[in-house]
């Protein structure tokens, strides 16, 4: 044994103090559980709505690429997310379809879809499923002209399944065949605004 050190006491926690600290831990998870979920609702909303918009601007290029109209059709009359892309005229260069993603059937996210001449305020939900199955048409130059005349899609809502309180994001395409993402709860002055 060293002189000069006083000795090393070994104590463990008494069955009290144990106790204090499972109580507190629990309630800690108690009141952050039910944030974390929201909090992963709402990440999986904000992913399936950037997809959703990634796969427009790809449609978009590809009519422009193949010099042809091609068509983005959302078929899932439930809203749960899931595209098929293909040519509207079938040829060599351009296959009836293009590329897919299935309908994913393990998810709660959920689309709904109008069209410009019957679409709600942006303040007001699209329900799930609503006006699907659906689609858009870009043609060559990369428009949407059927937006114009009420024959496309024009806004998608992508939402969480019995969810209210879950963050709502809107997908808009104009008829040039521009889309974006805007956050209905946002600020007139925020860039992501619906406005």
């Amino acid at each position: 044994m060293l002189t000069g050190y006083p000795p090393m006491l070994s104590r463990g926690l008494t069955l009290t103090e144990l106790l204090i600290v499972l109580a507190l831990s629990a309630i800690v998870l108690a009141v952050a559980a039910p944030a974390m979920g929201q909090w992963v609702r709402d990440i999986e909303v904000r992913s399936s709505a950037s997809s959703l918009l990634a796969t427009l601007q790809a449609a978009r290029a590809e009519a422009v690429t193949r010099n042809t109209s091609v068509r983005l059709q959302l078929p899932d009359a439930q809203g749960r997310p899931g595209w098929q892309l293909g040519c509207i005229q079938s040829t060599a260069r351009c296959p009836t379809l293009i590329r897919q993603q299935a309908t994913d059937l393990g998810t709660s996210v959920r689309w709904g879809a109008a069209m410009l001449t019957a679409m709600p305020s942006v303040g007001t939900v699209i329900a799930a499923g609503s006006g699907l199955p659906a689609g858009v048409r870009f043609d060559a130059t990369g428009a949407a002209a059927d937006i114009a005349t009420g024959a496309d899609i024009a806004r998608i809502d992508v939402t969480y399944n019995n969810q209210p309180t879950t963050r709502r994001i809107v997908v808009l395409i104009s008829a040039q065949g521009m889309a974006r993402i805007c956050d209905p709860s946002a600020s007139a002055s925020h860039p992501t605004s619906c406005d």
